[in-house]
């Protein structure tokens, strides 16, 4: 037995083995590159210069810094236990796909009122920002492993849910290296 081969106690035909169902994991666990990506993100980020200054986080006592701080990393958590559990409903009512999208959408709002905050408009939309992504974040963390076991034959099942776990250390490694040149190349 060499790596990567099939073992399984009952015959499954050598057509369930295809590419299509490698691809349909990798796609969903696309998913948990966000995951990866917003985790890795938000600790460089809140020490950039950049988002110091526009932020004024230099004319807050340390007190108040802390807090706004690990508040705007707390909502996020909070927000991916509720969309965690929301998703289960949702899931069960319109199915794993259809789920996935809804959660990704919900994500990509937050991502956009993340990007909408400036310093005149306040740490309201970052807060509201980090929550809702924190709700697809949770949402798609509960659905996707769950849709990739159910389209995986049985004995690819632990290495298509393995492409998870990959996708999100390849988002964590793509938020890192943005911080990284962001700081780097800060005017």
């Amino acid at each position: 037995m060499g790596l990567l081969t099939l073992v399984e106690d009952r015959p499954t035909p050598r057509a369930v083995y295809n590419w299509r169902v490698y691809a349909c994991a990798a796609v969903a666990s696309f998913a948990s590159c966000m995951i990866g990506y917003d985790s890795a993100f938000i600790g460089t980020t809140l020490a950039l210069p950049s988002f110091v200054d526009e932020f004024k986080f230099g004319q807050m006592s340390k007190t108040h810094l802390a807090l706004v701080k690990s508040n705007i990393v707390s909502v996020y958590q909070a927000g991916a236990f509720f969309g965690s559990l929301f998703a289960y409903g949702c899931a069960y009512y319109i199915g794993r796909k259809r789920s996935l999208w809804v959660w990704s959408a919900i994500f990509i709002v937050g991502a956009g009122m993340m990007l909408g905050a400036n310093g005149d408009r306040g740490l309201g939309l970052i807060y509201a920002g980090r929550v809702l992504a924190g709700m697809g974040v949770g949402g798609c963390s509960m659905i996707v492993p769950i849709y990739i076991s159910e389209l995986a034959p049985p004995a690819v099942r632990g290495q298509l849910v393995g492409i998870y776990e990959l996708g999100w250390q390849i988002g964590g490694l793509v938020g890192f290296w943005i911080n990284c040149t962001s700081l780097r190349y800060s005017i």
